[in-house]
């Protein structure tokens, strides 16, 4: 956040406009909402300071307001509803692992679709922490991928129930959250009527994150 602040007190200096370099886009992108807000907060405090040296009353507001909407334009916003069968669901899902930055954490009832599963290896290869909650009665099923997974330094956790951990939900980097009926199998993928919500709306993301968190200190690990 230190960069972003600098980058933004040094914009003060600029009459003309100038574009958010993609570094500090970057950065800002990797800020949730709060964080956002305790930008936003430090912006207005140093805007009170450079008003008091400044010898142009408005210039400290229009910075102020100029920042606050190159934050709001330069914000990561996503919000989307897929449909299965086609290539718009695991293309997304494929794309969201492949981007994620810091954490992966996924809870689905049953994983046999080869190539996200290799999304999830090659995110814990590049040192994603990576965790996954299964149902205990799938990963026995023909195809599933879920030993693989464990195989390879996943950290796997599954229930032990006679009912089913039927949940189908995700969260990328503690900022993007996915659901909805769409499982990791071929037959999701080629055939079945699905859907997934992709959203990075933070009270929703929040609730998955707290849910998960739950789930993984009740689960077993595989």
């Amino acid at each position: 956040m230190d960069d972003i602040l600098k980058w933004f007190v040094d914009y003060f200096t600029i009459d003309d406009y100038v574009e958010m370099p993609d570094d500090i886009a970057g950065k800002l992108n990797e800020l949730n909402r709060v964080q956002r807000g305790e930008l936003k907060t430090k912006l207005f405090n140093e805007a009170k300071v450079l008003a008091s040296d400044c010898k142009e009353p408005l210039k400290p507001i229009r910075w102020l307001e100029n920042s606050f909407e190159l934050i709001e334009r330069n914000t990561f916003r996503l919000h989307e509803v897929l449909i299965s069968p086609g290539k718009q669901i695991p293309d997304t899902l494929n794309v969201l692992l492949d981007n994620a930055k810091h954490s992966v954490s996924v809870c689905v009832f049953t994983i046999s679709d080869q190539e996200l599963s290799k999304r999830l290896l090659n995110a814990c290869r590049r040192g994603i922490d990576v965790k996954v909650i299964s149902d205990d009665q799938k990963i026995h099923d023909r195809g599933s991928q879920v030993y693989n997974l464990k195989k390879a330094g996943i950290k796997v956790k599954i229930d032990h129930s006679r009912y089913h951990m039927h949940n189908k939900f995700g969260i990328i980097d503690d900022r993007i959250a996915f659901t909805g009926s769409y499982n990791w199998t071929y037959t999701a993928n080629k055939h079945n009527q699905e859907n997934l919500l992709v959203t990075t709306n933070f009270d929703i993301v929040k609730q998955f994150n707290k849910q998960f968190e739950k789930l993984w200190d009740e689960m077993f690990w595989l």
